[in-house]
């Protein structure tokens, strides 16, 4: 059996064209001051690019049948070290502030399955300053997506009230091995603080935004209305009573940003 065959349990798709992971580098702005971490080495295509082009490399891979590929670029490479760990059951702060002790960039293909935990788990860090991603391209058309957009949804409100979200690279399925059933996108995270003073609650807000997008064909009071014991009636008057705009047949589509906040600021008044 051959060990080192692509694992479908831990989402292994390598990306194959050079042309691309240079791309990568380039578009990511990461320069020799900047300490790096990578996501799913893998067999260390994108790895090899990256130990050169920043201050450190710290990677964190899961399949330890892959040491054989990583350990060489280890031994080239006082600058570089690979943990042996899921990334999502790392306290990563911790990890950061005792062995990096700076802020961090994070830059790599990260599989499909597990894209919005990994997304959601760098927006927490207060280490991340921002992360440049290969992921799946319908999940960056939703990150990127606004109310005039199909793709609009809770993800995109959630991950663009704590971060802009850019596109930066198209990737087609043939540029991987095995090729993937989807087409995918290099995205670029970059933290901001625009909204959070806005906020009263912010736990509420992010509450109401999820609530809201439970079931797209539904209107947005019949998918609010689980969060409250107010009766369908009642939940109208109440939204209307924070802006008059909405009514029985308002979505949650239709909601901008500073809709969002307006309700989570409203919603207890």
């Amino acid at each position: 059996m051959d060990t080192n065959r692509p694992k479908k349990k831990f989402g292994q798709n390598f990306l194959q064209s050079d042309s691309i992971l240079k791309k990568i580098i380039t578009e990511s702005g990461v320069t020799l001051e900047d300490d790096i971490i990578e996501i799913g080495p893998g067999r260390g295509a994108l790895t090899k690019y990256l130990v050169k082009a920043g201050k450190s490399l710290t990677a964190f891979e899961i399949d330890t049948s892959l040491d054989s590929y990583l350990r060489p670029l280890e031994g080239l490479n006082s600058n570089f070290k690979v943990i042996y760990s899921d990334i999502l059951e790392i306290d990563l702060d911790d990890y950061i502030e005792k062995e990096i002790k700076c802020p961090v960039k994070v830059i790599a293909n990260i599989p499909y399955y597990i894209t919005s935990p990994i997304i959601f788990k760098l927006l927490e860090s207060k280490w991340v300053s921002e992360a440049t991603l290969l992921i799946q391209k319908e999940v960056a058309d939703r990150l990127v997506a606004d109310e005039k957009s199909g793709d609009y949804g809770a993800l995109s409100i959630i991950i663009n009230y704590q971060a802009d979200v850019k596109k930066l690279i198209q990737v087609k399925r043939t540029a991987f091995y095995p090729v993937p059933n989807v087409d995918s996108t290099v995205i670029q995270i970059k933290k901001h603080r625009r909204y959070q003073d806005q906020i009263k609650d912010e736990k509420l807000f992010k509450e109401l935004v999820k609530a809201a997008f439970t079931q797209k064909r539904k209107t947005l009071v019949n998918n609010l209305i689980g969060l409250t014991d107010l009766s369908k009636e009642a939940l109208i008057e109440k939204l209307q009573k924070i802006n008059p705009k909405y009514h029985a047949f308002t979505r949650a589509e239709g909601l901008s940003m500073d809709d969002f906040i307006e309700l989570a600021n409203g919603w207890n008044a």
